[in-house]
């Protein structure tokens, strides 16, 4: 009884400190994160070749994508908003239009007031690029720490638990494989959605295919929020590029590749990693991400695969979960 105490008192007050520091301990959540989503194609190619070797080049490359499309966003948003800004400032309604002249000032005058909010936006936006570079450096670096401080605690695990040590090293494992298995189904469904939003935007004639591919895989792995991101910057090389005709075509993108992931990829790949409706899945992200922010939405799964481990382990005590007609194995 006194270990699940332990347990249940160690999560909430990861819960407490994240609230009350979100900065800093949401670094180490997102370092945590990407040290498993970069040891996932490490394990793949350590089949093929030395392990600390496919460990570098694994580490190497995914931080390399995360910090290029991290460097390329903004210029990149500010260069094309400012473009496509300046274009509808210079769009005027002639003086001879049948529409009345009140109505002409009042079109010509909120067409210019628009423009000039807008511009002042990617402005302020921009004067942030050095400070999102250097949050960027520093996860990366939190990363690295985190990749090694995970097997410094592996050996000192058993010191946080009093009655059965070996009962809580074996949930901290179980819990730890629940949560690798979710980040690797992640992994394969973002690269999946990088790479059909590169080849879609390369056909049409989009710019920047290889940054709206890399940066739809790395956003991927934030629910929500991740096409979002990729959506400002996609519609603008899309206007950029084709006009009007760019926009509709980078919706029709998005829109397409979301389906697939959401229809087929993500049901597909991820069905043998839970057991938790998909309602309580999106209830739980909301809810997380109302309280803790961007951060929570993070940490919203994870945090109900260790309450159903908890749950499991500690309530049931590891007993089988049943449903109607149907045994299943211990999670």
């Amino acid at each position: 009884m006194a270990d699940s105490l332990i347990l249940f008192s160690f999560f909430l007050l990861f819960l407490i400190l994240l609230k009350v520091s979100p900065f800093i301990l949401g670094a180490v959540v997102i370092g945590f994160y990407l040290s498993i989503v970069l040891d996932v194609p490490a394990k793949y190619l350590s089949k093929k070749m030395n392990p600390k070797l496919s460990k570098f080049l694994s580490y190497t490359l995914l931080l390399s994508l995360i910090f290029y499309s991290a460097v390329s966003f903004f210029p990149i948003v500010f260069s094309e908003g400012k473009k496509l800004f300046l274009e509808l400032t210079n769009i005027t309604i002639p003086v001879n239009s049948n529409l009345p002249k009140w109505i002409l000032e009042f079109i010509n005058s909120a067409n210019q007031q628009i423009s000039n909010f807008a511009l002042n936006i990617l402005n302020k936006i921009f004067s942030y690029t050095p400070s999102i570079i250097t949050m960027t450096i520093l996860i990366i670096i939190t990363t690295i720490a985190v990749a090694n401080l995970k097997e410094y605690l592996k050996k000192r695990i058993n010191f946080f638990f009093i009655q059965d040590k070996e009962r809580g090293y074996k949930f901290v494992k179980k819990f730890y494989r629940d949560f690798e298995k979710f980040v690797s189904g992640q992994v394969i469904i973002a690269l999946f959605v990088g790479i059909m939003v590169g080849i879609f935007s390369w056909i049409f004639g989009i710019k920047g295919a290889f940054f709206l591919g890399t940066l739809s895989f790395i956003t991927d792995f934030i629910p929500f929020l991740g096409v979002i991101i990729v959506s400002i910057p996609m519609l603008m090389l899309g206007y950029s590029s084709l006009g009007i005709k760019g926009i509709v075509i980078s919706i029709l993108i998005l829109i397409t590749v979301n389906q697939i992931e959401s229809w087929i990829l993500a049901p597909k790949i991820q069905s043998d990693n839970f057991n938790i409706h998909w309602f309580v899945l999106i209830i739980s992200i909301l809810i997380f991400g109302d309280i803790f922010g961007f951060i929570g939405i993070l940490i919203a799964i994870p945090s109900l695969l260790f309450i159903k481990r908890y749950w499991v382990e500690y309530i049931l005590g590891g007993k089988r979960w049943e449903k109607p007609g149907k045994n299943l194995k211990n999670s």
